[in-house]
Order: structure tokens, then sequence, then C-alpha cells
């Protein structure tokens, strides 16, 4: 948010900003290009962690009916946040869940997510 005298302001929590390779990525940033996929109901952007970058970018997706398959939809989300964003931005997996962990006042768990992105394969 830019404010009076030109200062810049960051305006997110620090537990949803990504460290990849040394760059800060806004996890908001990336769920609002996923969300305007089509087939896409709910998202949320977490980070996997990496032997060389530290960790890099992974989207949760909740699928609409209408939704392709997952791989199809995958390739749709990829390739829209590569249209947008600066590279090291673009999820490196996409992985399709019927649900996300929620916590009290159904808050999604990110934590949560991010244990499971650990347990897939590295990317």
């Amino acid at each position: 948010m830019l404010g009076t005298g030109g200062n810049l302001f960051y305006r997110e929590r620090d537990k949803d900003l990504l460290k990849v390779g040394g760059e800060n990525v806004s996890a908001k940033e990336v769920e609002e290009i996923v969300s305007t996929v089509a087939g896409v109901g709910q998202v949320a952007v977490v980070g996997k962690q990496h032997d060389f970058l530290s960790e890099v970018v992974v989207a949760f997706v909740i699928t609409t009916p209408a939704a392709p398959d997952a791989d199809t939809l995958a390739e749709q989300i990829i390739e829209a946040c590569r249209s947008k964003l600066a590279d090291f931005k673009v999820p490196r997996a996409v992985y399709v869940v019927d649900e996300f962990p929620l916590g009290t006042l159904d808050k999604i768990l990110k934590n949560k997510l991010r244990e499971m992105a650990d347990a897939h394969p590295p990317v």
C-alpha cells in the first residue's frame, strides 16, 4: 500500500510470505492469480521445502464440479501464473484436495498444508 509521502507499506502477515531463493513471495498474490482459473473453487498457497531454494511455491486447490482432470487443471494454473508472475513465484506443483485442514473459526491451517506439501515427492 502506498502511503503519504511516497512510503510503501506492506500489509500481509509474515507467515504468509514465502522465501524462495532469498526472494519474498506473497502467497496472497499467487492465490489471486490461481483463483482466476476456471475450475478452481478455493486455493491456498504455501511453501514446500527445497534443498537449494529453501522453499518453493505450491498450490492446494479445491475444484468446482466443472473442473477438468487434476493434471489439466495443474497445467492451466501454472500457465496462468507464468503469464502474470515472475518465474520464482510460479507454483512448482498443484495439489488437488477435497478439503483444507481448518482450525478455529474455519481458518485454513497453512502449517498443516506445508506438512502435506513436504510429504509429497520433491519438486
